[in-house]
């Protein structure tokens, strides 16, 4: 049976309000909150407040590194450790940028707590150690980056996601002067909501306390096949220099999967708020007979999407094992 692929997502797919939906679940939000309690001893604020507190809409800005960097840690987490205990059991992890850090999380590479608390730490060494800037996702061919001068003076290549689809970082002010060049252009794009220019040089050298985020971590052999997208290759053993490199390097994303599938058919189930690399999946994986599952999408109902995943991969014999 093709294996089972969880992917992880970073920086740019969260949103508030993503998760409500599954905490009904006793894993899910049993996880969260679990992390919540964490968050609240090391910064006194509350992550399930800023997900899920009175007014807060989907609609609202949320970009605080801070604040947003643990709170997608703890979603992804969360929603694997739900499907595990329902017996969908991954053989393979692949993270991009964040998503490397839950990856390793779910491997057992790391604990959860440890890794929770190393990544605020990170979260605020690069808030407010790093120029400011953001990063836009364009829907166009990769290869216009190097054909369009604005793009390739004011900006750096930040990842290449599918055929139609790249990435880049760039500081203020040249962000805007991209975003206008795109516009007047006619290109789809979106500007994620993040203020930090992270996979380009503008991170590079990344601040000192960045740097010491996971010193003193013990990393455990993987459990777990680990694919990273910033090398698109397996990582045999996970290092706090991995994971700081996930941040600052560009991202392979394209190449970590058409790399997975020189090996045959995956089934591939993407963790990251929103389902955005589900759709990334399924635009390098033309002629394949892989399957793309996602938790979230914009028009939220994850219970429903968890509901389907569970009883699909639970009629393909070899997946499901029961709900412990």
């Amino acid at each position: 049976m093709p294996e089972i692929v969880f992917l992880f997502g970073g920086q740019g797919s969260q949103f508030r309000r993503m998760g409500e939906d599954l905490l009904g679940d006793d894993t899910f939000r049993w996880w969260m909150e679990h992390g919540d309690g964490i968050v609240r001893e090391a910064t006194g604020r509350s992550m399930l407040d800023d997900l899920y507190g009175p007014g807060r809409r989907i609609s609202d800005s949320f970009d605080d590194l801070e604040r947003t960097h643990p709170a997608i840690f703890a979603y992804e987490y969360a929603a694997a450790r739900l499907l595990i205990d329902a017996g969908i059991r991954p053989t393979t992890v692949l993270g991009v940028s964040l998503g490397e850090a839950v990856g390793c999380a779910v491997a057992g590479v790391v604990p959860f707590e440890s890794a929770l608390r190393s990544l605020l730490r990170q979260a605020r060494a690069f808030a407010s150690g790093c120029r400011a800037g953001g990063m836009i996702a364009i829907l166009d061919d990769p290869r216009t980056y190097s054909r369009t001068e604005v793009l390739s003076s004011r900006s750096e290549m930040a990842g290449v996601l599918g055929p139609s689809h790249f990435v880049v970082a760039a500081p203020d002010p040249e962000l805007s002067e991209v975003e206008a060049h795109l516009r007047a252009a006619g290109v789809l794009y979106s500007v994620l909501p993040l203020r930090q220019p992270f996979h380009s040089r503008w991170v590079d050298p990344p601040p000192s306390d960045a740097v010491s985020a996971f010193d003193g971590l013990a990393f455990a052999a993987p459990q777990l096949r680990i694919i990273s997208a910033r090398t698109a290759a397996e990582v045999p053993q996970p290092t706090p220099e991995h994971l700081l490199r996930a941040a600052i390097e560009p991202m392979n994303f394209r190449s970590a999967v058409l790399s997975l599938e020189k090996d045959g058919p995956r089934v591939y189930v993407d963790l990251t708020p929103g389902g955005t690399l589900a759709n990334l999946v399924n635009a390098n994986l033309a002629g394949s007979s892989s399957r793309v599952y996602a938790v979230s999408s914009p028009f939220g109902r994850e219970k429903q999407a968890v509901s389907r995943i569970i009883a699909d991969l639970a009629n393909d014999s070899g997946y499901a094992y029961g709900r412990r």
